[in-house]
């Protein structure tokens, strides 16, 4: 894999009331590749994901020192719309869903197609809701992750690994998806659920679509990672392709 990184992060470093939390990082993400995040908690993980997408907390808190390149072009997002915007999508820990919506209204949430109609031509906001190509679009974005679900369920009181899936369906819906951003993805799942989503995750990096894997389970790491960068106290202590890391050698570099 070669070419322009997706992501390349640069001396990126971050201080809470003169505490250091992150130092110095460097990352680069490449097209169509998996790259591993690793550490344990408090490494600086977290707070690394919430520079990259401009969360609230960074600003107001000061800011961040050093430098991100989505694509080769200098980019410090507002917030995480405007991350989102710009190709970077992100499946998080703790569900992004609305309960009381179906699925594929959670999946197309605020990204709705419309359709013009009499009242419309005057006032555009009162376009009507497209509800065929919604469930059509859904359908297609479901069937990406091998979910055989019907698209007009409730998504309150599904199981927790469909729901799992539906987040990443969403994100896959994206149009202009480049990077995906996994944050510990398969703690909620089965076992072959999560064998499924690191199926998922493959397929999508045969696309060129460029995914950031942030994990504990190191077995996962091993089973689908082209490169691996491990941080500990806030700082990259260790980089590692496939073929030169063990389980032995990032679980010693992430405790020291």
């Amino acid at each position: 894999m070669t070419g322009t990184p997706v992501l390349e992060l640069r001396g990126i470093a971050k201080e809470y009331a003169g505490n250091r939390v992150v130092k110095g990082v460097d990352l680069q993400v490449l097209p169509g590749e998996i790259h591993a995040l690793v550490g344990e908690n408090g490494a600086g993980k977290s707070t690394l994901m919430n520079i990259l997408f401009g969360m609230p907390v960074i600003h107001s808190t000061g800011g961040y020192s050093g430098q991100i390149r989505l694509d080769g072009r200098d980019v410090r997002f507002a917030g995480p719309s405007e991350a989102m915007s710009a190709g970077i999508g992100m499946v998080h820990q703790e569900f992004m869903l609305i309960g009381g919506f179906s699925v594929a209204e959670n999946i197309k949430l605020n990204r709705e197609p419309l359709r013009p109609n009499l009242f419309s031509r005057l006032v555009p906001k009162l376009a009507t809701l497209d509800r065929r190509r919604i469930d059509t679009d859904a359908r297609a974005a479901l069937d990406q992750v091998g979910l055989d679900l019907d698209t007009m369920t409730r998504v309150q009181g599904l199981p927790v690994g469909h729901m799992q899936f539906v987040e990443i369906a969403r994100e896959l819906d994206k149009e202009n998806l480049r990077l995906l951003v996994f944050d510990e993805p398969t703690a909620v799942l089965t076992e072959s659920e999560a064998d499924r989503l690191l199926q998922v995750m493959q397929d999508l990096s045969a696309r060129g679509i460029a995914i950031l894997f942030i994990t504990h389970r190191l077995h996962e790491v091993m089973a689908v990672a082209r490169r691996i960068t491990v941080l500990r106290d806030g700082e990259v202590v260790a980089r590692m392709n496939r073929e030169e890391a063990t389980l032995e050698k990032i679980a010693e570099a992430m405790v020291g």
